[in-house]
Protein backbone atom coordinates (compact mmCIF):
# COMPACT_ATOMS: atom_id res chain seq x y z
CA UNK A 1 0.00 0.00 0.00
CA UNK A 2 1.24 3.46 -0.98
CA UNK A 3 3.09 4.87 2.03
CA UNK A 4 0.79 8.51 1.56
CA UNK A 5 -2.61 5.94 1.71
CA UNK A 6 -4.27 5.08 5.18
CA UNK A 7 -6.46 1.91 5.27
CA UNK A 8 -9.36 1.28 7.74
CA UNK A 9 -12.18 -0.24 8.49
CA UNK A 10 -15.36 2.11 7.50
CA UNK A 11 -17.59 3.24 9.95
CA UNK A 12 -21.40 4.44 9.50
CA UNK A 13 -20.02 8.22 10.31
CA UNK A 14 -18.22 7.14 6.64
CA UNK A 15 -21.84 6.13 5.04
CA UNK A 16 -21.95 8.97 3.23
CA UNK A 17 -18.92 9.32 1.84
CA UNK A 18 -18.60 5.85 0.81
CA UNK A 19 -21.92 5.84 -0.92
CA UNK A 20 -20.82 8.78 -3.11
CA UNK A 21 -17.82 6.80 -4.21
CA UNK A 22 -19.25 3.71 -4.80
CA UNK A 23 -21.85 5.69 -7.26
CA UNK A 24 -19.40 6.53 -9.24
CA UNK A 25 -19.04 2.92 -10.41
CA UNK A 26 -22.70 2.06 -10.31
CA UNK A 27 -25.25 1.98 -12.84
CA UNK A 28 -28.59 4.11 -12.91
CA UNK A 29 -30.68 1.01 -11.61
CA UNK A 30 -28.08 0.55 -9.35
CA UNK A 31 -27.60 4.09 -7.61
CA UNK A 32 -28.52 4.64 -4.05
CA UNK A 33 -28.49 6.72 -1.23
CA UNK A 34 -27.35 6.69 3.08
CA UNK A 35 -30.63 6.37 3.83
CA UNK A 36 -31.43 3.11 2.01
CA UNK A 37 -28.16 1.26 3.07
CA UNK A 38 -29.48 2.43 6.91
CA UNK A 39 -32.95 1.04 6.21
CA UNK A 40 -30.93 -2.44 4.60
CA UNK A 41 -28.62 -2.53 7.17
CA UNK A 42 -31.53 -2.68 10.07
CA UNK A 43 -33.57 -5.55 7.69
CA UNK A 44 -30.71 -7.39 7.14
CA UNK A 45 -27.80 -7.14 9.75
CA UNK A 46 -24.56 -8.74 8.66
CA UNK A 47 -22.32 -8.71 11.29
CA UNK A 48 -19.64 -10.49 9.62
CA UNK A 49 -19.09 -8.09 6.84
CA UNK A 50 -16.00 -5.81 6.36
CA UNK A 51 -15.97 -2.71 4.42
CA UNK A 52 -12.35 -1.14 3.98
CA UNK A 53 -11.74 2.74 3.11
CA UNK A 54 -8.12 3.66 1.40
CA UNK A 55 -7.98 7.64 2.43
CA UNK A 56 -5.43 9.88 0.82
CA UNK A 57 -3.36 12.51 3.33
CA UNK A 58 -6.72 15.11 2.57
CA UNK A 59 -8.78 12.41 3.84
CA UNK A 60 -10.44 11.98 0.77
CA UNK A 61 -11.53 8.51 -0.32
CA UNK A 62 -9.49 6.58 -3.09
CA UNK A 63 -10.74 2.99 -3.09
CA UNK A 64 -13.64 1.18 -0.96
CA UNK A 65 -13.48 -2.79 -0.66
CA UNK A 66 -16.51 -4.58 0.96
CA UNK A 67 -16.74 -8.43 1.90
CA UNK A 68 -20.50 -10.63 3.12
CA UNK A 69 -21.62 -13.59 3.83
CA UNK A 70 -25.18 -11.90 2.38
CA UNK A 71 -26.07 -11.59 6.63
CA UNK A 72 -30.05 -13.85 6.23
CA UNK A 73 -29.66 -14.14 2.57
CA UNK A 74 -26.36 -15.86 2.99
CA UNK A 75 -25.50 -18.47 0.30
CA UNK A 76 -26.11 -21.79 0.86
CA UNK A 77 -22.46 -23.11 -0.33
CA UNK A 78 -20.53 -20.89 1.52
CA UNK A 79 -20.00 -18.05 -0.90
CA UNK A 80 -19.19 -14.74 0.01
CA UNK A 81 -19.55 -11.64 -2.36
CA UNK A 82 -16.59 -9.18 -2.25
CA UNK A 83 -16.52 -5.71 -4.42
CA UNK A 84 -13.53 -3.27 -4.93
CA UNK A 85 -13.53 -0.21 -6.60
CA UNK A 86 -9.85 2.02 -6.80
CA UNK A 87 -10.10 5.71 -8.39
CA UNK A 88 -8.50 6.22 -11.38
CA UNK A 89 -5.75 7.81 -10.07
CA UNK A 90 -4.36 5.33 -7.73
CA UNK A 91 -4.60 2.25 -9.86
CA UNK A 92 -1.56 -0.13 -10.71
CA UNK A 93 -0.07 0.89 -7.28
CA UNK A 94 -0.71 -2.17 -5.21
CA UNK A 95 -3.67 -0.65 -3.70
CA UNK A 96 -6.19 -3.24 -5.34
CA UNK A 97 -4.34 -5.95 -4.29
CA UNK A 98 -3.82 -4.83 -0.59
CA UNK A 99 -7.46 -4.55 0.17
CA UNK A 100 -8.43 -7.42 -1.92
CA UNK A 101 -6.07 -9.81 0.14
CA UNK A 102 -7.63 -8.36 2.96
CA UNK A 103 -10.68 -8.78 2.56
CA UNK A 104 -10.39 -12.15 1.01
CA UNK A 105 -8.53 -13.00 4.52
CA UNK A 106 -11.37 -12.13 5.89
CA UNK A 107 -13.78 -14.40 4.21
CA UNK A 108 -11.72 -17.57 4.91
CA UNK A 109 -10.89 -16.50 8.60
CA UNK A 110 -15.30 -16.83 8.63
CA UNK A 111 -15.49 -19.99 7.02
CA UNK A 112 -16.06 -18.63 3.16
CA UNK A 113 -15.27 -21.50 1.08
CA UNK A 114 -15.02 -19.55 -2.27
CA UNK A 115 -15.56 -15.70 -2.81
CA UNK A 116 -17.29 -14.01 -5.86
CA UNK A 117 -16.73 -10.85 -7.42
CA UNK A 118 -18.41 -8.89 -10.68
CA UNK A 119 -17.00 -7.31 -13.15
CA UNK A 120 -18.60 -5.20 -16.15
CA UNK A 121 -17.39 -5.69 -19.59
CA UNK A 122 -16.67 -1.55 -19.64
CA UNK A 123 -14.01 -2.62 -17.01
CA UNK A 124 -10.99 -5.13 -18.87
CA UNK A 125 -8.81 -3.75 -16.54
CA UNK A 126 -10.81 -5.01 -13.90
CA UNK A 127 -11.24 -8.60 -15.66
CA UNK A 128 -7.47 -9.18 -16.24
CA UNK A 129 -7.06 -8.04 -11.88
CA UNK A 130 -9.33 -10.61 -11.50
CA UNK A 131 -7.81 -13.34 -13.57
CA UNK A 132 -4.20 -12.67 -12.17
CA UNK A 133 -5.42 -12.73 -8.95
CA UNK A 134 -6.77 -16.41 -9.10
CA UNK A 135 -10.21 -15.99 -10.22
CA UNK A 136 -11.98 -17.68 -12.86
CA UNK A 137 -15.57 -16.22 -15.00
CA UNK A 138 -18.52 -18.69 -14.61
CA UNK A 139 -21.11 -16.63 -14.66
CA UNK A 140 -22.71 -13.39 -16.26
CA UNK A 141 -25.61 -11.18 -15.96
CA UNK A 142 -26.49 -8.23 -18.38
CA UNK A 143 -28.28 -5.13 -16.96
CA UNK A 144 -30.97 -3.94 -19.31
CA UNK A 145 -33.15 -0.38 -19.31
CA UNK A 146 -36.34 1.06 -21.24
CA UNK A 147 -36.88 4.79 -21.08
CA UNK A 148 -40.45 4.67 -19.74
CA UNK A 149 -41.10 8.03 -21.03
CA UNK A 150 -41.02 6.70 -24.61
CA UNK A 151 -42.91 3.40 -23.88
CA UNK A 152 -45.91 2.91 -25.69
CA UNK A 153 -47.68 -0.01 -24.35
CA UNK A 154 -50.49 0.08 -26.85
CA UNK A 155 -48.94 -2.43 -29.50
CA UNK A 156 -49.78 -4.71 -26.20
CA UNK A 157 -52.80 -5.97 -25.35
CA UNK A 158 -54.32 -4.64 -22.10
CA UNK A 159 -52.66 -6.66 -19.04
CA UNK A 160 -55.76 -6.72 -16.98
CA UNK A 161 -57.69 -8.28 -20.03
CA UNK A 162 -55.09 -10.61 -21.01
CA UNK A 163 -54.83 -12.12 -17.24
CA UNK A 164 -58.57 -12.19 -16.81
CA UNK A 165 -58.87 -14.95 -19.11
CA UNK A 166 -56.46 -17.00 -17.05
CA UNK A 167 -58.66 -16.23 -14.07
CA UNK A 168 -55.75 -13.71 -12.85
CA UNK A 169 -55.89 -10.74 -11.56
CA UNK A 170 -53.53 -8.31 -11.11
CA UNK A 171 -53.41 -6.15 -7.86
CA UNK A 172 -50.61 -3.12 -6.72
CA UNK A 173 -48.92 -4.10 -3.55
CA UNK A 174 -49.83 -1.05 -1.77
CA UNK A 175 -53.99 -2.10 -2.12
CA UNK A 176 -53.32 -5.31 -1.47
CA UNK A 177 -52.01 -4.50 2.27
CA UNK A 178 -55.46 -2.03 2.48
CA UNK A 179 -57.49 -5.18 1.46
CA UNK A 180 -56.17 -7.27 3.51
CA UNK A 181 -55.80 -4.66 6.51
CA UNK A 182 -57.95 -6.79 8.95
CA UNK A 183 -54.87 -9.20 8.53
CA UNK A 184 -51.91 -8.20 7.23
CA UNK A 185 -49.73 -10.64 8.49
CA UNK A 186 -51.21 -13.30 7.07
CA UNK A 187 -51.67 -11.89 3.66
CA UNK A 188 -47.52 -11.22 4.15
CA UNK A 189 -46.91 -14.51 5.26
CA UNK A 190 -48.62 -16.42 2.29
CA UNK A 191 -46.86 -13.70 0.00
CA UNK A 192 -43.67 -14.81 1.10
CA UNK A 193 -44.23 -18.59 1.22
CA UNK A 194 -45.40 -18.43 -2.07
CA UNK A 195 -42.35 -16.39 -3.54
CA UNK A 196 -39.72 -18.09 -2.27
CA UNK A 197 -39.18 -20.87 -4.55
CA UNK A 198 -40.12 -18.29 -7.37
CA UNK A 199 -37.16 -16.93 -6.41
CA UNK A 200 -35.16 -19.80 -6.01
CA UNK A 201 -35.95 -20.88 -9.71
CA UNK A 202 -34.16 -17.53 -10.93
CA UNK A 203 -30.37 -18.39 -12.13
CA UNK A 204 -28.17 -17.38 -9.46
CA UNK A 205 -24.33 -16.80 -9.40
CA UNK A 206 -24.88 -18.12 -5.79
CA UNK A 207 -26.66 -21.14 -4.21
CA UNK A 208 -29.56 -19.40 -2.44
CA UNK A 209 -31.37 -21.19 1.09
CA UNK A 210 -33.70 -23.48 1.03
CA UNK A 211 -36.36 -21.98 3.03
CA UNK A 212 -37.21 -18.34 3.66
CA UNK A 213 -35.52 -15.77 6.51
CA UNK A 214 -37.56 -16.16 9.68
CA UNK A 215 -40.79 -14.77 8.50
CA UNK A 216 -40.50 -10.96 10.86
CA UNK A 217 -36.97 -11.00 9.13
CA UNK A 218 -38.16 -11.72 5.82
CA UNK A 219 -40.96 -8.92 6.37
CA UNK A 220 -38.70 -6.23 7.38
CA UNK A 221 -35.76 -7.23 4.40
CA UNK A 222 -39.03 -6.83 1.96
CA UNK A 223 -39.73 -3.16 3.11
CA UNK A 224 -35.88 -2.52 3.70
CA UNK A 225 -34.85 -3.18 0.30
CA UNK A 226 -36.82 -0.03 -0.64
CA UNK A 227 -39.92 -1.70 -2.86
CA UNK A 228 -42.43 1.08 -3.85
CA UNK A 229 -45.86 0.27 -2.61
CA UNK A 230 -47.43 1.69 -6.26
CA UNK A 231 -44.92 -0.09 -8.66
CA UNK A 232 -44.74 -3.48 -7.15
CA UNK A 233 -47.58 -5.70 -8.29
CA UNK A 234 -48.59 -8.60 -7.81
CA UNK A 235 -50.71 -11.91 -9.85
CA UNK A 236 -53.15 -13.75 -8.20
CA UNK A 237 -55.48 -16.34 -8.32
CA UNK A 238 -57.96 -16.00 -6.24
CA UNK A 239 -56.08 -15.66 -3.10
CA UNK A 240 -52.84 -17.21 -3.94
CA UNK A 241 -49.90 -15.34 -5.44
CA UNK A 242 -48.40 -16.79 -8.21
CA UNK A 243 -46.56 -14.43 -9.88
CA UNK A 244 -44.53 -10.70 -8.83
CA UNK A 245 -42.83 -8.72 -9.73
CA UNK A 246 -40.60 -6.14 -7.22
CA UNK A 247 -39.33 -2.48 -7.99
CA UNK A 248 -38.13 -0.02 -6.64
CA UNK A 249 -37.96 3.94 -7.23
CA UNK A 250 -34.55 6.02 -6.73
CA UNK A 251 -34.14 9.66 -6.08
CA UNK A 252 -32.33 9.80 -9.44
CA UNK A 253 -35.37 9.53 -11.56
CA UNK A 254 -34.83 5.77 -12.30
CA UNK A 255 -36.36 2.31 -10.88
CA UNK A 256 -35.41 -0.68 -11.11
CA UNK A 257 -36.94 -4.88 -11.07
CA UNK A 258 -34.88 -6.30 -7.90
CA UNK A 259 -37.38 -9.14 -9.19
CA UNK A 260 -40.19 -10.97 -11.06
CA UNK A 261 -41.35 -14.53 -10.74
CA UNK A 262 -43.84 -16.91 -11.84
CA UNK A 263 -45.04 -20.00 -9.85
CA UNK A 264 -44.21 -23.11 -12.04
CA UNK A 265 -47.89 -24.17 -12.55
CA UNK A 266 -48.94 -20.71 -14.22
CA UNK A 267 -45.86 -20.34 -16.11
CA UNK A 268 -46.84 -20.04 -20.02
CA UNK A 269 -49.63 -17.50 -19.86
CA UNK A 270 -47.86 -14.47 -20.06
CA UNK A 271 -47.99 -13.89 -16.67
CA UNK A 272 -44.64 -12.13 -15.98
CA UNK A 273 -45.11 -9.79 -19.09
CA UNK A 274 -48.21 -8.82 -17.76
CA UNK A 275 -46.72 -7.92 -14.33
CA UNK A 276 -44.15 -5.82 -16.62
CA UNK A 277 -46.73 -3.73 -18.29
CA UNK A 278 -48.45 -2.91 -15.59
CA UNK A 279 -45.37 -1.61 -13.66
CA UNK A 280 -44.70 0.80 -16.67
CA UNK A 281 -48.22 2.02 -16.97
CA UNK A 282 -47.67 3.24 -13.32
CA UNK A 283 -43.51 4.41 -14.19
CA UNK A 284 -45.18 6.58 -16.54
CA UNK A 285 -47.59 8.29 -14.20
CA UNK A 286 -44.65 8.98 -11.61
CA UNK A 287 -42.72 10.23 -14.31
CA UNK A 288 -39.68 7.80 -13.98
CA UNK A 289 -37.23 8.32 -16.81
CA UNK A 290 -35.30 4.95 -16.86
CA UNK A 291 -36.40 1.47 -15.74
CA UNK A 292 -33.56 -0.90 -15.12
CA UNK A 293 -33.40 -4.64 -14.37
CA UNK A 294 -30.28 -7.37 -14.24
CA UNK A 295 -30.89 -11.01 -15.93
CA UNK A 296 -28.61 -13.81 -15.22
CA UNK A 297 -27.62 -14.73 -19.02
CA UNK A 298 -29.40 -18.42 -18.74
CA UNK A 299 -32.44 -16.62 -17.80
CA UNK A 300 -33.80 -17.13 -21.50
CA UNK A 301 -37.72 -16.27 -20.83
CA UNK A 302 -37.46 -13.23 -19.08
CA UNK A 303 -34.65 -11.74 -21.15
CA UNK A 304 -37.13 -12.68 -24.23
CA UNK A 305 -39.42 -10.65 -22.34
CA UNK A 306 -37.28 -7.82 -22.50
CA UNK A 307 -36.68 -7.53 -25.50
CA UNK A 308 -40.16 -7.90 -26.37
CA UNK A 309 -40.35 -4.57 -24.29
CA UNK A 310 -37.93 -3.13 -25.71
CA UNK A 311 -35.04 -3.18 -23.01
CA UNK A 312 -31.75 -1.93 -24.22
CA UNK A 313 -28.77 -4.02 -22.65
CA UNK A 314 -25.62 -2.68 -21.62
CA UNK A 315 -22.52 -5.07 -21.77
CA UNK A 316 -22.52 -7.97 -19.26
CA UNK A 317 -21.33 -8.08 -16.04
CA UNK A 318 -18.90 -11.40 -15.77
CA UNK A 319 -19.17 -12.81 -12.29
CA UNK A 320 -15.27 -14.32 -11.51
CA UNK A 321 -14.85 -16.79 -8.13
CA UNK A 322 -11.96 -17.88 -6.27
CA UNK A 323 -12.20 -20.85 -3.51
CA UNK A 324 -10.34 -20.40 -0.70
CA UNK A 325 -8.41 -22.78 1.16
Amino acid sequence: MPADLRVRRGADSDLGRTVEFQNRYSTPGQHTTPEVLVRRRKTNPEPLGLTLLAEDAAGSVVAVGTATDGGLMRAADGSWRLSLHVAEGWRHRGVGTALLEALEAHARANAASRVVVAVRATDPEGAAFALHRGYRAFHERIDAYVDVRAFDGSRFEDPTVSMSRHGIRLAIYGDLLTENAADVEAFERAMIEAVWPMFRDVPSPVALPETPPPFEQGRKMLEGAGLDHRATVLALKGRDVVGITVTTVNENGTAYTNFTGVTRAERGLGIALALKLEVLQVLKQQGIKLFGTTNDEKNDPMRRINDKLGYVPDPPTTMYAKALE
